[in-house]
């Protein structure tokens, strides 16, 4: 009996994007998940899997979102490089940053109180390394819970925006990412952002603003090719769990937790109303033991009665900031936090800086390196590619005072140690200028939130401690919001707050990050609790951030004002020479002899070598490279006409005498080039190693070096 041929329930929609096609595919891999979405642009293909846990834990508070990049070589046409484990292992820093993007212009999409875990997993199926993942990722990862039928307020789309040659550009290629001015990436819905990841180079406002308004209308574009694919599909919508509180219990809670009880909030840093919102909670629970008992009181759980509390205390809080102007520490609007700055914090260290603001304190550190030492980025994208400038941002739970023992950096350490990287690499010398590998390292001592920004102003004290001449100094600021909505979920009020303290964060709407120098921005991240902000309150935001920052900053340049002259006793020196390319095999020697006895008689030096005839000497002692220059160059040195040596005389012959010159070099200084005349033998008027003042008289093809007696 012949064997049927397999049908796919196929669905297939192109669109033109920027000249590009762009296209969804469903029906035809992986249809055991809830549905899997092949998204393809040039020949960048990702498969996006979505699938939703349909019983779910009953006591779960929170949604249990995970996005999952999974690396794969073989799409960019690569074996991994560890030769003993051909396999992707341990994800990449950067696959890692793909899944926070997603998850931030996601998660504020799906239904309050839902509580169905839901995985959505993306695999590079082809890549052609012509375009950042990023916007296919968050396009993909929307259309794909879409089809698969969950409740989702979406589509939700994303687009890049560069500025190119004064023009412009969305979605620009790699090579053109490489020549703009910044990379603008926004997501949302119509008409409305939701996260926002740049990177700039001391970008104006009313640039980044114009460029926002361009991002918006390439988001509406890639939603408008979402909602004519999702008209071809079928999705059945599938039910969902919800964990909420019940009207009984909302009405006996909001009974105790009168507006004058709560009072007691007010006026408070974190860890005092830490203390107190605990302390009203245990009350609550006390009060509510009875029930939580009582097996027909079902609602009436722990988890429940504090999910609760905290609602109570949120609405109090959010309310007293918009009705008043006062926020949970009595701030207005605008005020910053108390600020300590210092700078040469350590004695040993190649630079260090201590940056507090608030409950929020960063040690950051500075390390600098030999040229050679760079940091190896090989991933699924990158193929060796050296990165001089890296940041390792850490946050040890003792910071925020959890009992809990410290394990390797999560995502969220990686997503802010490179925010803090973004926002200082524009800045940095060039390898000219400075030829030094530079690791910076912040850790967070104490958190009350924006530990990134406060790496961002750590960072920059510390490198200016450590001698790294910085174009300008940096400094970052996260800004809040609270709103007020109608009974469509439209802002109706909202107030913007400067310098973001932790319980603003849970309590309000918005993390609006923002670095950047006196002449502009260099960074910013943007998270938010809602399903979209408005423009007017992005280009409010910019506005008070970067006034904001520049108040930082007038604290920061009172501690240090400018790069130190010179790096610190600890850090290695290292002194950039040039010497003709065909010289370099003359400096290192037969089987590397001449420069292995250089090292040897100069303990500690170290010494490399570029293919155009670059070298670094490096030591801690400055005397030991000058004698090391100094060698090198006399050997480098090309031996020419009219160049006076003092010479020791090795040979003599009747006809004349044999000299020694620099290089291991030997001229000929004939009889007649002896200034005098002199009877032979020449012995009897000269001796072997006796020194002699020579001119190079001329040198022959074969390089035989004549000279003469001065």
């Amino acid at each position: 009996m012949p064997v049927k041929k397999k049908e796919f329930d196929l669905h297939t929609q192109s669109f033109d994007r920027e000249g590009k096609k762009l296209s969804f595919e469903t029906g035809k891999l992986a249809v055991q998940a809830d549905c899997s979405l092949q998204i393809q642009f040039g020949d960048d293909v990702l498969l996006c899997s979505t699938v939703m846990e349909k019983n779910p834990r009953p006591d779960s508070d929170f949604l249990p979102l995970m996005i999952d990049f999974r690396e794969s070589f073989s799409a960019a046409g690569r074996l991994w490089w560890a030769a003993y484990r051909r396999r992707e292992g341990r994800p990449s820093d950067q696959s890692i940053l793909y899944c926070r993007l997603s998850d931030r212009a996601l998660r504020p999409m799906f239904p309050k109180g839902m509580i169905n875990d839901l995985v959505i997993t993306i695999t590079p199926l082809s890549l052609d390394q012509e375009f950042d993942l990023g916007v296919s990722t968050i396009i993909g990862s929307s259309m794909s819970i879409m089809a698969a039928g969950i409740p989702f307020d979406g589509p939700v789309g994303a687009a890049q925006i560069g500025y190119i040659d004064g023009k412009f550009v969305v979605n620009p290629t790699r090579p053109e990412s490489e020549k703009s001015l910044f990379l603008l990436l926004v997501a949302g819905k119509k008409w409305s952002i939701n996260m926002i990841e740049a990177e700039a180079n001391e970008v104006p406002a009313d640039l980044l603003k114009e460029a926002f308004e361009i991002g918006q209308k390439a988001i509406d574009q890639s939603c408008e090719f979402q909602a004519k694919f999702l008209k071809t599909l079928k999705p059945e919508l599938k039910e969902i769990v919800y964990n909420k509180p019940s009207e009984e219990l909302i009405a006996y809670i909001n009974h105790i937790l009168t507006k004058d009880k709560l009072k007691v909030l007010t006026g408070n840093t974190k860890v005092p109303f830490n203390d107190v919102s605990s302390a009203l909670e245990k009350e609550v629970l006390e009060l509510c033991k009875e029930k939580i008992a009582d097996a027909e009181q079902t609602d009436f759980t722990e988890m429940k009665v504090k999910m609760w509390v905290f609602n109570v205390i949120k609405y109090f809080l959010r309310h007293r900031t918009l009705d008043t102007g006062k926020r949970i520490d009595d701030r207005d609007q605008k005020d910053i936090r108390p600020i300590y700055c210092e700078a040469g914090v350590l004695p040993r260290v190649h630079g260090s800086g201590l940056f507090r603001r608030g409950d929020t304190q960063v040690l950051t550190t500075v390390t600098l390196g030999w040229p050679k030492e760079y940091l190896i980025l090989d991933d699924m994208e990158n193929n060796g590619v050296h990165q001089r400038y890296f940041h390792h941002y850490n946050f040890p739970p003792f910071s925020v005072g959890e009992a809990k023992g410290t394990r390797g950096p999560g995502r969220r350490e990686i997503g802010h140690g490179r925010l803090a990287e973004k926002a200082l690499e524009k800045l940095l010398p060039s390898m000219e200028e400075f030829p030094y590998t530079i690791r910076a390292v912040s850790d967070c001592l104490g958190s009350g939130w924006s530990t990134s920004m406060g790496s961002v102003c750590g960072s920059t004290l510390s490198l200016m401690d450590a001698g790294v001449p910085l174009k300008k100094p940096v400094a970052g600021i996260a800004m809040g919001l609270m709103t007020d909505h109608d009974d469509k979920d439209n802002i109706t009020k909202y107030i913007v707050l400067n310098d973001l303290m932790a319980t603003e964060d849970f309590t309000g709407d918005m993390d609006f990050k923002v670095a950047g120098t006196r002449d502009g921005v260099t960074a910013i991240q943007l998270d938010t609790k809602l399903k979209w902000i408005t423009m007017d309150i992005i280009h409010e935001t910019i506005d008070r951030a970067i006034e904001g920052y520049n108040e930082i900053m007038d604290v920061m340049l009172k501690t240090i004002d400018k790069p130190r002259a010179t790096v610190g006793e600890y850090a290695p020196k290292i002194r950039i020479i040039k010497i003709k390319p065909e010289k370099v095999r003359e400096v290192i020697g037969k089987g590397g002899d001449v420069i292995n006895g250089i090292i040897e008689k100069n303990p500690g030096v170290k010494i490399d070598f570029e293919d155009d005839g670059t070298c670094y000497i490096g030591h801690r002692d400055q005397t030991v490279i000058d004698k090391v220059e100094a060698i090198i160059l006399e050997i480098a040195a090309d031996l020419e006409v009219g160049q006076e040596f003092d010479a020791k005389i090795k040979r003599i012959e009747d006809y004349g005498l044999f000299v020694e010159l620099p290089k291991k070099k030997m001229g000929l200084c004939h009889i007649s080039n002896l200034g005098a005349r002199y009877t032979t033998p020449l012995t009897a008027h000269f001796k072997l190693g006796q020194v002699i003042k020579v001119k190079i008289k001329g040198i022959d093809p074969d390089g035989k070096v004549a000279v003469i007696k001065v």
